[in-house]
């Protein structure tokens, strides 16, 4: 499903031209050429099955492109709209960022502060620790050390036991040395915020940032929605539909137990279209934070070392800092669980903002505010459809074709996504799908042709004679399970391996 909603008051002059200031550049918009662009980049990757989901576009405050791409609720038939509720994932930092700054400016912390002021028995390498420093991610503390084991889907994980772990992980480099994007570093701000404040996170965000924004539709435990509200989060991986809808995922979980200290503050924030564009306003007009404290917020500090979201040098507080490929600065910020995915970008000196959300994320989508970005300030810049996903051109394809055609499923995926598969999981999923519909010719076939793909995968030969198996062929069942535990890995880490010899042991030797 697409609807767009162009603005008309946009349009009313096709060329717009933004005064940023005295001694800055002119930025000019053609405002009805970029809503054409952004439209064919958009509808066409709609139309490769993919779902780009809600793109807001804005400037001085007034939207000069709107548009929703998917549905928030597939089942009910229910599209997107400006107030739609995503989980919006790593933004969240930007709220904890600025909910230290606003503790900064009542006097009571100081940016300089080290850990050991809020924490009892600090282990002596961590001592030293600044706010600073885990605002800026140059703390030491590495998520890959330790400091953040498990999952945002585990159990629940206490405060106590997020700093047990934080404080028992190894840093990896001297604190104030380096950048190294932490979740952790993140989480123990949100204590910061507790101890100091005497309110729980959501509560201090709620007073002093989002009810000031006039974000009335954003938060955890205390944001009010429904189904009627609330996006709900597809995995474009899951070959069944029904195994591909995950409902609200963690609204639906709160509404039993507290936020894990695993989200608290460094993501799990809801949000809506709506909302993040008043947050933009509310800091564009000074009304979060201070001059001093809003220039602190969005300068950069530590300078970034990362291939990702090139064009972005530097990280602030809770942003990355950077420019476009026309110079223009920029902050911005993703955040996602592989299933909902949000983005922001904010061009502070021209009043631009770029407010991107999706419930079905994937890499290719994930791009997508970034290109209209560039859109923006290269009229040149046509952005590529994000192609067809391999697993639904091969489900497509099977649904289509005679057994017959099976040796043509790879090219005509490869075909339709201009590259090889490079995934293994892809076709093995369908694989099972079809062996649970009982289409053992084409499980087979594409469990076979996955196998050729990465001969050297022993889950893959595993699955292979799972399907053998089933069909009723013993024999070749039989030789892809041993083929499997020849493939077993060397460090003794074999997770198909217990299923081929156990499946070996009930089939026993062959008939003479």
């Amino acid at each position: 499903m697409f609807e767009m909603r162009a603005i008309a008051a946009a349009f009313v002059c096709a060329a717009l031209t933004l005064f940023p200031g005295p001694g800055l550049a002119q930025t000019v918009i053609d405002t009805e050429q970029l809503g054409t662009r952004i439209d064919r980049y958009f509808t066409a990757s709609a139309q490769n099955g993919v779902v780009p989901g809600a793109i807001i576009v804005s400037r001085g405050g007034e939207r000069i492109y709107e548009a929703y791409y998917g549905l928030a609720d597939r089942a009910a038939g229910r599209g997107f709209g400006e107030n739609s509720i995503f989980d919006i994932g790593s933004l969240t930092k930007q709220f904890t960022a600025a909910a230290i700054l606003v503790l900064a400016d009542r006097g009571e912390i100081a940016l300089t502060d080290t850990l050991d002021r809020y924490f009892d028995n600090v282990p002596a390498d961590k001592v030293s620790i600044t706010i600073d420093q885990l605002l800026s991610h140059s703390s030491g503390i590495s998520d890959d050390t330790g400091a953040f084991d498990g999952s945002d889907f585990g159990p629940f994980i206490s405060e106590q036991q997020v700093m047990a772990m934080v404080f028992a992980s190894p840093l990896t480099s001297q604190p104030g040395t380096r950048y190294e994007y932490t979740n952790a570093g993140y989480s123990v701000l949100a204590a910061i915020i507790e101890h100091v404040s005497g309110q729980d996170y959501e509560t201090f965000l709620r007073q002093t940032l989002f009810e000031p924004a006039g974000m009335l539709n954003t938060g955890q435990r205390q944001l009010a929605w429904s189904e009627d509200t609330a996006a709900r989060g597809y995995d474009y991986r899951r070959a069944d539909p029904q195994r591909a809808d995950l409902g609200h995922l963690f609204l639906t979980r709160w509404q039993d137990e507290p936020v894990s200290w695993h989200l608290l503050g460094n993501g799990g924030i809801h949000s809506t279209p709506a909302d993040m564009e008043r947050w933009h306003r509310a800091l564009q007009q000074g009304r979060i934070l201070p001059p001093s404290s809003l220039r602190l917020y969005q300068e950069p500090h530590s300078p970034r070392v990362s291939p990702a979201s090139p064009g972005f040098t530097h990280y602030g507080y809770g942003w990355a800092v950077g420019s476009n490929p026309a110079g223009a600065p920029v902050l911005s910020h993703n955040g996602g669980n592989s299933i909902f995915f949000a983005s922001i970008h904010r061009y502070i000196r021209d009043d631009i903002l770029i407010i991107h959300m999706t419930n079905e994320a994937s890499r290719e989508i994930e791009r997508m505010g970034y290109d209209v970005g560039r859109m923006i300030f290269d009229p040149a810049f046509e952005p590529a459809p994000i192609p067809p996903y391999a697993i639904r051109l091969a489900l497509e394809f099977v649904n289509s074709h005679d057994i017959g055609d099976a040796p043509q499923l790879i090219p005509y995926i490869e075909a339709r996504t201009g590259k090889e598969i490079e995934e293994a999981w892809v076709l093995n999923r369908v694989g099972f799908r079809l062996l649970a519909e009982e289409r053992y010719d084409w499980a087979v076939a594409v469990l076979r042709a996955n196998t050729e793909l990465f001969p050297d995968d022993g889950n893959l030969h595993d699955s292979l004679a799972t399907g053998y198996r089933q069909a009723g062929d013993h024999a070749a069942a039989i030789a892809e399970f041993r083929r499997a535990l020849e493939l077993a890995p060397q460090d003794g880490v074999c997770f198909w391996c217990a299923d081929s010899a156990q499946s070996l042991a009930d089939l026993g030797p062959l008939p003479d």
